[in-house]
């Protein structure tokens, strides 16, 4: 049923939470580019990169789409991780 609706890309949407562990839906921009992943408490975290859904052999193809959203969710992800981590380091626990 997901990979039929290839011809709209916001038809995935429903499907968020069943492919991604913690992700509700994703933000499209106005180009068809996923910008943010959003959780179901609406917690909202922009991505690295946006991803285009129509640039080349991803248009019409969700699969090599939604592979690439799932390689900049994990690259996203591991960054924060650092970047937190760099910055509790730097706290005072006094």
């Amino acid at each position: 049923m997901l990979l039929a609706q290839t011809k709209d890309p916001k038809a995935v949407q429903p499907h968020m939470d069943k492919l991604f562990e913690g992700i509700s839906r994703v933000r499209f921009t106005e180009r068809e580019e996923v910008s943010d992943m959003i959780s179901a408490e609406q917690e909202e975290v922009p991505l690295i990169r946006k991803v285009d859904v129509n640039e080349g052999n991803k248009k019409g193809n969700v699969e090599e789409w939604m592979k690439e959203i799932e390689f900049v969710m994990i690259a996203t992800i591991r960054k924060l991780t650092k970047e937190s981590n760099i910055d509790y380091q730097k706290c005072d626990m006094e």
